[in-house]
């Protein structure tokens, strides 16, 4: 049954589909659960001591240690899922960064036009 399942989740054809089957499956609070762990994961990689990550997204202890625990596992899922988040991250920062240059360079080129 666990087989089907994990082939059924791998028969989803784009993010829509994805979106739409996890919104079936779960509650918007356990989605934002999921989706806290993983930040979790990714602060942890990134060396955030727990401290800060209590403080940042107010969360437990226990949790943030049944994460760590996760992490330290060879076949952790979490360390794919935190490699292709961050990806993802710098992806869309460096457009967005770029997006920006291109609006002031086109403001520049614009304010050069002189009125008639």
């Amino acid at each position: 049954m666990i087989g089907e399942f994990y082939d059924m989740i791998d028969s989803l054809k784009d993010r829509n589909e994805v979106r739409l089957f996890i919104k079936s499956l779960l509650t918007a609070d356990e989605i934002a659960s999921l989706m806290r762990r993983i930040e979790i994961a990714v602060l942890l990689s990134g060396d955030f001591k727990y401290d800060q990550i209590i403080k940042s997204l107010k969360v437990g202890r226990d949790k943030i240690s049944t994460v760590q625990k996760n992490l330290l596992q060879d076949d952790s899922g979490y360390k794919i899922i935190v490699k292709r988040l961050i990806e993802n991250r710098k992806k869309r920062l460096k457009r967005i960064k770029n997006e920006e240059k291109s609006d002031r360079e086109s403001f520049n080129t614009f304010r050069g036009f002189k009125k008639i």
